[in-house]
């Protein structure tokens, strides 16, 4: 997660490549949008990563035991 570039999107979350995560963007920009502080979106964000890495780990899981 990093700081945003402009003040419509404060937070970004990237994936392990650098990218940002497109529909977690448009949450938090939803977000900011119906007026939630920065800090609620740097807590959403931050409560969406982990969810991100919980499924990765999940199917990262699944993977291994088909073979």
């Amino acid at each position: 997660m990093v700081a945003g570039t402009t003040p419509s999107l404060p937070w970004l979350v990237l994936d392990a490549a650098g990218r940002e995560i497109e529909p977690v963007s448009v949450y938090l920009w939803d977000r900011i949008l119906g007026d939630a502080s920065t800090a609620t979106c740097q807590s959403y964000g931050y409560g969406l990563l982990r969810w991100c890495r919980v499924l990765l780990c999940t199917l990262q899981g699944d993977a291994k035991s088909d073979v």
